[in-house]
């Protein structure tokens, strides 16, 4: 997952033309109306998959036009319905079918589904709100709005949370959360649901983003191994070292941070191994030798001095 920026203020004009024709039937009809697939497959689509870079909003992986589904963040059907939401831009993401059919209708969220009369506990969404004037409140749709937050979904969503502060990835490429359970609850919660409820630790998931990790660790340690033999082959000296060090590393560091950019697949795996690189990727390449350790952290200091 990564964050993206949507302006829910901006829906498509197709989107905005649907919700004005479906509703009085989708306030009438509730989680009974049919929704019109046809607003979704068209213009929603095409600007999801702008925003998106073509990627599922949970498991960033490209999507082929037979995989991407417009998938309702809280659900217009099922035993908790949103079906006010059914047409709702906020409420909007691209996701691929594997991540979808893992989600479902389900969403969890923290606070009781019922509270007893008068005891003043926040409850769960069960309808929308409206105005003095009789007409829906537009504002209090929109999945940022506190009507909405305050039920404490679990399910991060991409265009409100930072998946960075949430997630963190193992050598293995799976998932976990970054927040230890007795350290930050809340944020352990919320992690642990995502991960589950769209399934994002199956196979391929975890395999490619191992794949990445394991990519880079190969890549830098045989770029270490040829820069060990030429000190000793050629005597560098400290004074030259520095022009060695920017042909042995700076390409593929560039190349870790090139992974960061939006229409990559599994940015939060690159931003994870760049943040924890030295704990990561060198460990692994200079195990015991504090020489070769030095070595990779200078070269690592030296690259972030240029790039400053």
């Amino acid at each position: 997952m990564r964050k993206v920026n949507k302006d829910f203020h901006a829906p498509p004009t197709a989107l905005q033309q649907g919700f004005a024709e479906k509703k009085e039937n989708l306030l009438a009809k509730q989680s009974e109306h049919q929704f019109d697939g046809r607003i979704y497959n068209t213009a929603v689509k095409q600007e999801l998959k702008k925003l998106y870079h073509n990627k599922c909003a949970y498991c960033e992986r490209m999507m082929g036009d037979d995989e991407f589904t417009v998938e309702h963040y809280r659900p217009k059907k099922g035993s908790y319905s949103y079906y006010w939401l059914g047409y709702e831009w906020s409420n909007l993401l691209p996701v691929c079918t594997k991540c979808n059919n893992a989600k479902d209708d389900k969403f969890p969220v923290a606070v009781p589904s019922r509270v007893m009369p008068k005891s003043g506990k926040k409850s769960r969404v069960k309808e929308p709100q409206f105005l003095a004037d009789g007409n829906l409140d537009l504002e209090a749709m929109k999945a940022n709005h506190p009507y909405l937050v305050n039920e404490k979904p679990y399910l991060l969503h991409p265009e409100i949370d930072d998946p960075q502060s949430f997630l963190s990835v193992q050598r293995t490429g799976q998932l976990i959360p970054r927040s230890k359970k007795e350290v930050n609850g809340e944020k352990f919660e919320r992690a642990y649901q995502t991960i589950k409820l769209t399934n994002l630790n199956r196979d391929v998931l975890t395999y490619e983003r191992r794949k990445i990790i394991e990519t880079f660790e190969v890549v830098l340690k045989k770029q270490t191994v040829r820069l060990l033999q030429e000190i000793t082959d050629k005597h560098i000296s400290k004074h030259n070292l520095d022009s060695y060090l920017r042909l042995a590393y700076f390409a593929h560091f560039e190349i870790i941070e090139d992974q960061f950019k939006d229409d990559r697949e599994y940015t939060l795996t690159a931003h994870w191994i760049w943040k924890n690189i030295k704990e990561i990727i060198f460990k692994g390449i200079y195990e015991d030798n504090h020489d070769i350790e030095k070595l990779l952290d200078y070269a690592l200091d030296l690259y972030l001095q240029t790039k400053s």
